[in-house]
């Protein structure tokens, strides 16, 4: 071997030992905290939560917080989310962000929700608006089609 051909070697093998890295996550933060995060009807954990993705696109979020019962404590919340691409990751530059950039790229998607607590209802009021919906439902069944 000639020294030309142990350089180029050299040079290859620097170079596949720098290959670059995209880390893409997303992070979901609730206010108040420690409410289930679910990614695409996924449960990925507890609010604050990252979670790694391969593929930018719309995300469902839901979101719920529940007390030891069982009860949810907090309005449930359900959001569609547009995780964007960005201009890095559009092809052809990707291929150089993906394998020739020698550093790691973290691409971090922050989504912050606030959430509102449910209002507590007595037993009366309770069974007051399940018997309201039952005669609503009753008087729609009964009414004729036109």
């Amino acid at each position: 071997m000639n020294v030309k051909h142990c350089i180029f070697l050299v040079i290859c093998s620097v170079f596949l030992l720098l290959t670059g890295c995209v880390t893409r996550t997303i992070t979901v933060r609730t206010n108040p905290s420690n409410a289930s995060v679910y990614i695409d009807d996924k449960l990925v954990g507890e609010s604050p939560v990252s979670v790694p993705f391969t593929y930018y696109g719309t995300r469902k979020i839901t979101i719920e917080k529940k007390d030891a019962d069982g009860k949810l404590t907090c309005e449930r919340k359900v959001a569609l989310e547009k995780i964007k691409t960005p201009l890095y990751e559009v092809f052809p530059l990707d291929f150089f962000s993906e394998i020739i950039w020698p550093f790691n790229i973290i691409d971090d998607h922050i989504l912050i929700y606030d959430l509102t607590e449910t209002k507590q209802l007595s037993r009366k009021e309770h069974q007051k608006i399940v018997l309201e919906n039952a005669q609503e439902l009753k008087q729609k069944v009964d009414a004729p089609d036109f």
